[in-house]
């Protein structure tokens, strides 16, 4: 599977450099182009898969550009950016053709999300290996008689309107299948939306799911359709719905009674056509004793419940699993690997708490590390010590010590000790650090400075 890659046309050297820099680091491939010509000429040279155009390039004019693209180009999404934003103009732009349409300053999160939903709503819905999840992402592995059977179940599935939950330990891909779900089915040609109801407290939910008119709240100072409105006439996948508020879970159910969404701040109700596919790994029943998740919605969404196994009860696909994720980083890297009989035996000998997201990480820290191309036991060993300490996987290992901090600094924290040691395996040498762990070399020294860590 190729890297998706993205083309990045301004005329601004500082705008270009700071895409590349965040979209690399989202694992995108990457071009550039400081006018049209020279957008032209790369897009004749290698298939992208989206465009960030500005509509300013200097003498250029990128509305006229976008114009070319979409009469040669149709399928490729485009997004627009602009440093002088208009409603006229972006009206203008999306009548062309254009996807979305983002205003400088750009803001980290805004550009990750209209890039992941220009790339969703483009070519997800295509088919590969027979489950529609589409280009940029992998089919799901399937060897063993369990998931042949839920993947089997969820075929049947992918056309009916009804909700379906999904049920699963966490790591186990719950929300793979929730993909193939919608892209299987008679609504591949329309949006896939997800949100996690475990990410946001109850107002930010309701926000979040239903939207709001101007002026429901301070600062709602325009009218924004929510993540419901988003999926009329496709898929609303509400991942660890277990988690989601009570408030909003009584919402979510006139919703799937009714079809009925009325935004914050609003009276009239919209009428959407939304397929709700919801994902947990709790226990539902025993929520509904204890009072904190809604009887008559668990009802409504159990119609048709998939449960996904966890590794353990599927270890027919553990080295096809470890195969894929050994693809996958030499891919990213440019090295490729191999396991050894030993490290195949071990891999099928451990106990996966943390499914098959664990066997990912191990997989990756043990292609990283290992000599001359070859995964051994010993180092599916050193690498499973990263998920695993005394038998229980690192999430469950937080000490009574643990100090919850914010997300920032818990990545800082991340990255200093991730890289000091990665340096320090690597006798400090730049230049094999950043070939060990897949980095350009220059992105690592700059990281480092800006970690002040010494070389």
């Amino acid at each position: 599977m190729k890297k998706i890659r993205i083309l990045i046309v301004d005329d601004e050297t500082e705008i270009r450099n700071s895409l590349t820099e965040v979209l690399s680091e989202e694992g995108y491939a990457t071009g550039s182009a400081a006018d049209a010509s020279s957008a032209l000429n790369d897009l004749g040279r290698t298939a992208y898969d989206l465009v960030l155009l500005d509509i300013k390039l200097g003498s250029d004019d990128g509305m006229a550009l976008l114009k070319q693209l979409k009469e040669e180009k149709p399928t490729l999404p485009v997004i627009m950016i602009t440093g002088h934003g208009t409603v006229s103009l972006a009206a203008e732009a999306f009548r062309i053709g254009a996807h979305d349409f983002l205003e400088k300053p750009l803001r980290l999160l805004q550009v990750r999300t209209a890039v992941r939903n220009a790339l969703e709503k483009s070519f997800l819905r295509k088919s590969l290996v027979g489950f529609g999840l589409g280009k940029g992402v992998s089919a799901p592995v399937i060897v063993s008689p369990k998931m042949k059977e839920l993947y089997s179940k969820s075929e049947k599935l992918s056309s009916i309107k009804t909700a379906v939950l999904i049920t699963g330990a966490s790591g186990t891909g719950k929300d793979l299948l929730a993909r193939s779900l919608h892209y299987s089915g008679n609504r591949a040609s329309a949006p896939f939306v997800v949100t996690n109801a475990a990410s946001l407290p109850v107002n930010l939910a309701k926000d979040e799911l239903f939207g709001h008119e101007r002026g429901a709240f301070t600062g709602a100072h325009a009218q924004r359709a929510g993540r419901i409105e988003e999926a009329d006439g496709g898929t609303l996948f509400l991942d660890e719905i277990a988690d989601m508020d009570l408030a909003v879970q009584a919402k979510i159910l006139r919703v799937i009674e009714t079809g009925e969404c009325v935004r914050l701040g609003g009276g009239k109700p919209s009428i959407v056509d939304v397929r709700f596919v919801c994902a947990t790994h709790k226990d539902l029943p025993t929520l509904i004793k204890e009072g904190k998740f809604r009887e008559d919605l668990f009802y409504r969404l159990s119609g048709f419940v998939l449960s996904v196994p966890t590794l353990k009860e599927r270890k027919e696909d553990i080295i096809p699993l470890a195969i894929r994720f050994m693809q996958q980083f030499a891919e990213e890297s440019g090295r490729e690997t191999i396991l050894s009989k030993e490290a195949e035996e071990l891999l099928l000998s451990l106990q996966y708490k943390g499914n098959v997201r664990e066997l990912k990480h191990i997989i990756h820290r043990a292609a990283v590390f290992c000599s001359d191309g070859i995964i051994k036991d010993s180092d599916i060993e050193a690498a499973s010590e990263g998920d695993r300490v005394s038998g229980t996987t690192i999430s469950e290992n937080l000490t009574p010590n643990f100090e919850l901090s914010d997300f920032s600094t818990a990545r800082h924290n991340f990255e200093v000790s991730f890289l000091q040691k990665a340096m320090e395996l690597c006798g400090n040498n730049i230049t094999l650090t950043a070939q060990k762990i897949g980095m350009a070399q220059s992105n690592l020294s700059r990281k480092l400075k800006d970690l002040g860590l010494r070389v």
